[in-house]
């Protein structure tokens, strides 16, 4: 998982994202499990010396083939046809994508296996054998989402260089999403947090109230009382902007690091920029050797 952040202000784009990588493990005795690694990159320039960036959450990678690897590719294929615009850019990224994506899910035996079987219904009259079961029906969503991987792909094209962002989100339903674009601000993969600092309740919260038998207002209702304490900003100059970006993503690694919670997001925050009068930069980005060091300084702490 991941906590990654875009925010579109007049001056560009920002974009950013924690570090952490989890990998599953295969289960035995006393093993098995996640395990996480905190040296992930999430955040590429999409080309060199571009006007377009990307930042991921979710998925990890798919099979054999990095999204490093794969955005060079596409970034190669813009030398001869760039796009036309960041919404074009990002439908681009679909299109390399979703062949890949759509093998990668092929080789989940256990998703295609509950894929083909009829959903669980509760109301069925006889109840169909074949059907998932209701603890297969929540495995089958729960597999749906965890592997779905979504995208940021924002920055502006040179011949207009008006700043602009879209969201992607890959899943089993949706192997060729539509580029859908980002007013102001968003915050995919662990927002909930940010949510909650920022708006007051997430959505997980706002449901649970809802379905509250204390409960008896409307939608409406709940939407209004939350309204009054959601914490709004105007848009802010391209350096806060930064800081807001990298203040969401710190936030919600400290909320999980100081939680009960696993550590799906962690490491050191990748920031990079895209301004209206220069291409991509980066903001803060980790060094080939953060490991390294990350390791030597563990070792040295110890021996004091």
């Amino acid at each position: 998982m991941t906590i990654a952040v875009v925010y579109v202000s007049p001056e560009g784009v920002v974009l950013g994202a924690d570090s952490t990588a989890s990998v599953v493990l295969p289960g035995q005795t006393g093993k098995g499990g996640f395990h996480y690694f905190n040296h992930n990159q999430k955040v590429f320039e999409l080309g060199e010396n571009s006007t377009y960036g990307i930042a991921t959450w979710g998925l990890g990678g798919i099979g054999p083939i990095s999204y490093r690897t794969l955005i060079a590719q596409l970034a190669d294929t813009f030398v001869t046809t760039p796009p036309t615009s960041v919404q074009d850019a990002a439908a681009k990224w679909v299109a390399k994508l979703r062949p890949e994506y759509t093998a990668f899910l092929g080789t989940q035996t256990r998703l295609q296996t509950l894929r083909v079987k009829p959903p669980f219904n509760l109301q069925a009259n006889p109840v169909d054998p074949n059907a998932r079961s209701q603890d297969e029906e929540k495995e089958f969503a729960s597999l749906i989402i965890n592997l779905g991987v979504g995208f940021y792909v924002g920055g502006y094209h040179p011949s207009d260089r008006k700043p602009d962002a879209y969201r992607l989100w890959f899943d089993l339903n949706n192997v060729a999403p539509i580029p859908q674009q980002i007013g102001w601000w968003n915050g995919d993969g662990a927002p909930n947090i940010l949510h909650r600092l920022l708006n007051g309740c997430d959505a997980e919260l706002k449901a649970a109230i809802s379905a509250s038998p204390h409960w008896h207002g409307t939608p409406a209702d709940l939407d209004q009382i939350l309204a009054q304490y959601v914490l709004s900003h105007p848009i802010l100059p391209i350096r806060d902007a930064i800081d807001f970006v990298h203040a969401c993503i710190l936030s919600t690694i400290k909320s999980m690091k100081f939680s009960s919670f696993t550590q799906i997001c962690g490491g050191s925050v990748e920031l990079a920029v895209i301004t209206t009068d220069r291409k991509f930069r980066w903001v803060r980005h980790k060094l080939w050797d953060a490991a390294i060091v990350e390791g030597e300084q563990a070792w040295l702490a110890n021996r004091r």
